[in-house]
């Protein structure tokens, strides 16, 4: 399975609601999806309804051993999270293979040979974000529209290039997700085209109540009609091209 990270270090961009809709669009498509949620707030075990205080997720990165996989519609499983995980970001720093403890988790971890493993990466780039990057084979950025985005995303960028140069030659920037996106506001136009000299633009994701309901009620995969999982549609078929390559 081809594994892509979505990141962003700073919070409120809808990064998990992206991980999320990306990950139960594609599955409706027949592609078989692997969530993981690598955020100790464990936002997006909850968008599915699923409790997380059982989760083993931070023993299994210690240990290195097979991820859990819980079932959540026909192509569609995650590794859910919970506060536990906070303690990788400690009890991980000294650990001479923290780079990797994710890569040789879902080596260890039966999943379909055709697909992809979409992780919801935690705000920062720790630990748990770096072991994130260090596994993927693409990165998928999130943003919102505002004054400061752009400035946040130098230092993802640097921490990237330092990761293709020591631990992963083969990350690709796959683009850019623009989130809660007001058409009819300068500051959208002005973020999207100073993000497109950087980033491919995936598709810009319109703000909707129907989507932060769904996510809050923890049944996201159950969402049918919402304007932004239209957009997020858009998105899908860009991943799915890239799958492809």
């Amino acid at each position: 399975m081809k594994i892509i990270a979505i990141t962003n270090q700073k919070g409120g961009t809808a990064k998990t609601t992206s991980t999320a809709a990306l990950g139960v669009l594609l599955s409706r498509r027949g592609v078989p999806v692997h969530l993981i949620d690598m955020d100790p707030q464990a936002d997006l075990t909850a968008a599915f309804g699923i409790d997380g205080s059982n989760s083993q997720l931070f023993d299994c990165l210690r240990d290195q051993s097979p991820l859990e996989v819980i079932k959540v519609a026909e192509f569609l499983t995650i590794s859910p999270s919970n506060l536990q995980l906070l303690r990788a970001e400690s009890e991980l720093l000294t650990s001479t293979s923290r780079e990797y403890v994710l890569r040789t988790a879902l080596r260890n971890t039966e999943l379909p040979g055709e697909g992809v493993v979409l992780i919801d990466c935690p705000p920062s780039l720790g630990v748990l974000s770096v072991a994130a990057l260090s596994a993927a084979q693409g990165i998928c950025v999130v943003v919102q529209p505002g004054g400061f985005e752009l400035q946040t995303l130098v230092h993802l960028g640097q921490t990237v290039d330092l990761l293709r140069q020591y631990v992963n030659p083969g990350l690709q920037t796959i683009g850019a997700i623009v989130t809660n996106s007001h058409r009819r506001r300068s500051i959208t136009s002005q973020v999207l085209d100073e993000l497109a000299s950087q980033y491919s633009v995936l598709g810009t994701i319109r703000s909707d109540a129907r989507i932060v309901y769904a996510t809050t009620a923890g049944s996201i995969h159950r969402l049918r009609s919402s304007s932004a999982m239209e957009d997020y549609d858009v998105v899908a078929d860009k991943i799915t091209e890239w799958l492809a390559v």
